[in-house]
């Protein structure tokens, strides 16, 4: 049977930047991963996904996206792959909407570098944009487009280059937790797939929406949405669409509806709508994109960026892996601390997954880490009564 100090499963954004962070402070680590590199049926791709810093969900996650970026960087200066492209952002909607409301109080609580723009402002700067009279803009200079199958693939490379083993197409089969006694209360942890079986010290999952299955004991209160991503070819001006021309954009509509969009880098204009998809399971996901999921993103954007509005470039699913807080969830199990669960991230984690890295190598090297995580504990999704044995 082969060791290793710690086995990731899960090589999307989570996994590959835990093994790296765990592969460069010494650990001798295993990444499983059930799928090829960069495949398209997790959380993890869809060629860009944006980053910000006046963040609306709450400002703890700004101390972290600070963070991130500082990493990012580090990682594209070692990988000498394309990372990240600063853009800025504009997130439009009504003043006491949740992106608006929570963009400025995150603003405010970190003195961050950040614009109001009435709607006059917004189509005088960015004419592409069509506000309601009664819509305002926040514009986040410190935000932009990361490019996600690239920042995998460092993450993978720069691991190897430290020591790292990966799997791949060798999904998880089961896992338990032996030896635990009184001079190793942790014990060790075996896990087997259909190609062998190996020990660690340690596991981490990093296995998004299919997170529940291999923890089932918990009985997790998460839910797996599906998400359709579009890419356009603007009908006009195509130029106005590039990353030095226009800002990614997030847009809260008074229906709640909320979508969001990043610059043309080749691809087309991404638009997404953000959350209200169908909730399903990693394993019978819908994958087919219909008129159904494209009519609500078009009818978006002929009211706000028309120009946008041209043939369907290309479409894919993805799944976001929604708490019922949609705050993440970075915490021991809680009753083997030596297995960390990571990434259940509500449809917003990608951006903070360097960071994530860090944390992880933090914990299992030293049992905390220096950043905030209070908001992502693993006590408020779970029961009292919930059966934790394994």
């Amino acid at each position: 049977m082969k060791k290793f100090d710690v086995i990731v499963v899960g090589c999307g954004a989570m996994g590959s930047s835990a093994s790296y962070h765990l592969a460069r402070k010494g650990f001798k680590v295993l990444c499983l991963e059930k799928f090829s590199l960069n495949h398209p049926y997790g959380s993890s791709h869809g060629k860009s996904r944006i980053i910000r810093t006046a963040y609306a969900e709450h400002p703890k996650y700004v101390p972290l996206v600070q963070r991130a970026f500082e990493l990012w960087l580090e990682l594209q200066r070692d990988s000498n792959l394309k990372i990240l492209t600063m853009t800025g952002a504009l997130f439009v909607g009504s003043p006491e909407s949740p992106l608006i409301s929570g963009a400025k109080r995150s603003a405010r609580w970190h003195s961050l570098q950040h614009e109001v723009l009435t709607p006059t402002d917004i189509q005088a700067r960015f004419p592409l944009f069509h506000p309601d009279p009664d819509q305002i803009g926040i514009f986040d200079p410190s935000a932009g487009m990361l490019y996600p199958e690239n920042c995998i693939a460092a993450n993978v490379d720069l691991a190897l280059q430290s020591g790292a083993k990966f799997k791949l197409l060798e999904p998880l089969s089961e896992w338990n937790v032996s030896n635990q006694d009184s001079s190793n209360p942790e014990g060790k942890v075996r896990v087997r797939t259909k190609k062998g079986e190996y020990e660690s010290d340690k596991l981490v999952f990093a296995s998004g929406s299919w997170l529940p299955h291999l923890v089932k004991e918990l009985n997790l209160p998460l839910q797996c949405e599906r998400q359709v991503l579009l890419w356009f070819r603007p009908i006009k001006d195509p130029q106005k669409f590039r990353p030095e021309r226009m800002p990614i954009f997030s847009w809260w509509e008074k229906s709640g509806a909320n979508f969001y969009g990043l610059p043309d880098v080749g691809d087309g204009v991404k638009v997404v709508g953000h959350h209200g998809g169908e909730i399903t399971d990693p394993e019978r996901i819908r994958r087919e994109v219909t008129e159904e999921d494209i009519r609500p993103v078009r009818e978006f954007l002929s009211r706000r960026v028309p120009y946008a509005n041209g043939e369907i470039i290309s479409s894919q699913t993805c799944m976001y892996t929604n708490t019922p807080d949609s705050h993440f969830l970075i915490d021991f199990h809680p009753r083997h601390k030596n297995v960390l669960l990571v990434s259940p991230c509500s449809g917003h984690g990608f951006k903070f997954s360097s960071v994530v890295g860090e944390i992880v190598s933090d914990l299992l090297s030293q049992g905390k880490t220096r950043h905030d995580i209070s908001l992502f504990k693993i006590d408020r999704l779970i029961s009292p009564n919930t059966n934790q044995n394994q």
